[in-house]
């Protein structure tokens, strides 16, 4: 079975096909022009099965979407399910993440939670949801390396270095979504 995302990000398909070469993911732009949709929920699954829905109902094929956001402890209501729309559009990975310790700077409480979300969406089914979590604390610098995102400056419990310097291995099997995605898979 082909899985189609609700997604036309070229990092999180690309990350999804490397962690698990044996799936064949694409994004719903292969079937559809590009979708703008609106993701006002409440939650992580409610944003997610929008997505999710709203492209099936479109291609007529069962599509996941997917919703995420990263939690700064010290600062609870700013980002999270609004993550994305936090930062203005078109910056760079490099810039949001110079904006987060800005943020963080004089703050003592750098933990964080980087929530993934994922629904499959069946046409008939009742939709799959799964829910992962990484928690750790917000470095003070950025450090360069392989991943995107967040992850030079994301380090998770129990490491001493943020995602970014951990070989793609470990990013792979610590990052929520790859988890988020693996258990989907077994569920469908």
């Amino acid at each position: 079975m082909q899985l189609i995302l609700a997604s036309n990000n070229k990092n999180k398909i690309r990350e999804l096909q490397l962690a698990f070469p044996s799936e064949t993911i694409e994004s719903y732009t292969t079937y559809s022009e590009p979708i703008d949709i609106v993701e006002n929920g409440k939650t992580y699954v409610e944003n997610a099965l929008i997505k999710a829905k709203e492209i099936a109902m479109i291609i007529q094929k069962p599509v996941i979407g997917d919703d995420g956001g990263l939690e700064l402890c010290a600062f609870p209501d700013k980002l999270g399910i609004h993550t994305a729309r936090f930062f203005e559009k078109g910056l760079t990975d490099r810039q949001m993440n110079e904006q987060l310790l800005n943020l963080l700077e004089y703050e003592s409480d750098r933990r964080f939670k980087l929530h993934a979300c994922l629904v499959l969406y069946n046409l008939e089914d009742k939709p799959i949801i799964v829910e992962k979590v990484l928690t750790g604390r917000v470095s003070e610098t950025i450090c360069e390396g392989g991943g995107y995102g967040f992850d030079s400056i994301l380090i998770p419990t129990g490491y001493t270095q943020t995602l970014s310097l951990l070989n793609m291995e470990q990013r792979d099997e610590l990052s929520p979504r790859n988890q988020a995605f693996n258990e989907l898979i077994r569920r469908r």
